[in-house]
């Protein structure tokens, strides 16, 4: 399997006990990261999610942001990592300027989720998102991706920003040999490096893809 999603997957099924996360004082095995992330997928493809399409994070200093990470990739989409916005009409404005067709943001603002007028969904990430998540659809499996397709995007104004295909972040968390917390945009591997000037956009892998536009102040 390409995906790399799949780097979780393979790691749950050798060392499911193996701690992943500490969230409020609570450990999550890989097991329990896998299949929140599979609940996560379920939510994603239940709400229409194809693969190729884009899926914002912008809950970057959250623990639960690997479980969203993985999700999203489960499902095929497209993970594009980003800081918290402190309005909903900026979360709204700047997920439609990166093509994310849906969101999962910081909770403030308006609770509830749903589509803005841009037509970008907004998934309001509170306290107790990971028990709500239990109640999601769960698919256990991964979407099929090839090498050249794009999982991410990560990195911010004043820092190269990176998109990274399937099996160049395959690659990459191979060669951190961290497991799976270490791919690109999780707190397991190390931000990108600063430049200066505009904000360049690094392609790591072979298909080439259309940069993100990342307004000011955003980014992790």
């Amino acid at each position: 399997m390409t995906n790399l999603a799949s780097v979780l997957t393979d790691a749950a099924g050798l060392h499911p006990r193996r701690p992943a996360l500490r969230i409020d004082g609570t450990v999550l095995t890989l097991l329990d990261l896998d299949e929140l992330s599979a609940r996560v997928a379920g939510g994603l493809l239940a709400h229409g999610m194809r693969p190729g399409d884009r899926v914002e994070v912008a809950v970057c200093g959250d623990p639960v942001l690997p479980v969203l990470y993985f999700g999203a990739l489960r499902a095929g989409a497209i993970v594009v990592v980003a800081a918290p916005r402190p309005r909903s009409v900026a979360v709204r404005s700047r997920g439609a300027v990166r093509g994310a067709r849906l969101v999962f943001a910081p909770p403030v603002g308006r609770t509830a989720a749903g589509p803005g007028a841009d037509g970008t969904t907004v998934v309001r990430v509170g306290p107790d998102f990971l028990d709500q998540v239990a109640f999601w659809p769960q698919h256990p499996g991964v979407v099929h991706r090839g090498d050249g397709d794009v999982a991410a995007v990560v990195g911010a104004v004043g820092r190269l920003r990176s998109v990274y295909t399937h099996g160049a972040a395959r690659a990459a968390v191979a060669a951190a040999g961290g497991g799976p917390l270490s791919a690109p945009g999780l707190p397991g591997r190390r931000p990108a490096p600063r430049t200066r000037g505009r904000d360049p956009v690094g392609l790591v892998g072979a298909r080439p893809f259309a940069p993100l536009t990342h307004a000011a102040g955003s980014g992790c």
